[in-house]
């Protein structure tokens, strides 16, 4: 059983952790580069926790086992996409930040049936070496919109699902 809910500041260091443990697989999955050492920054988690936009799943003992960031709203590095388009101009709301723990499998299914419950219009992005999440993009039907570039430059195949 996972519930989800908002995060707090008390959480920030057990949170923390998870972003570590995250990017720690993906330079073992072979995606170095997303993350590097250090992002999402600490600065970021609290901006998200401070703005009610940072969500965890807990399980029964109350172990964070995942984190995440899902923002309403029109998203300012969704506004430029080339190499093709974004399929739905409706209102969206966004998944950043996605951080899992390695304690349960499935995260993105629960991630994106809580945001689903919220909203049916999601976008995402992740880095073209993140092969693994681009996997599960596309187990779950998201469909390739472009290329997106974050504020400080860096490109992000840019993806989207509509219900």
């Amino acid at each position: 059983m996972v519930d989800i809910g908002k995060a707090t500041i008390e959480e920030l260091d057990a949170i923390l952790k998870i972003y570590e443990i995250a990017r720690d697989f993906m330079k073992k999955s072979g995606n170095p580069n997303q993350w590097g050492d250090t992002d999402p920054t600490k600065e970021r988690i609290i901006n998200y926790i401070n703005s009610g936009d940072l969500y965890i799943g807990i399980n029964e003992n109350n172990d964070i086992l995942f984190s995440f960031a899902l923002i309403f709203g029109e998203d300012p590095t969704y506004k430029y996409i080339e190499n093709g388009s974004w399929f739905d101009n409706s209102p969206y709301a966004t998944i950043h930040s996605l951080a899992s723990a390695q304690k349960i499998k499935n995260v993105f299914g629960y991630v994106l049936a809580f945001s689903l419950s919220k909203i049916n219009h999601i976008r995402i992005d992740t880095h073209e070496d993140n092969h693994v999440f681009q996997h599960i993009l596309a187990k779950y039907k998201f469909k390739k919109s472009g290329v997106i570039y974050l504020s400080n430059g860096s490109p992000r195949i840019a993806f989207e699902l509509t219900i």
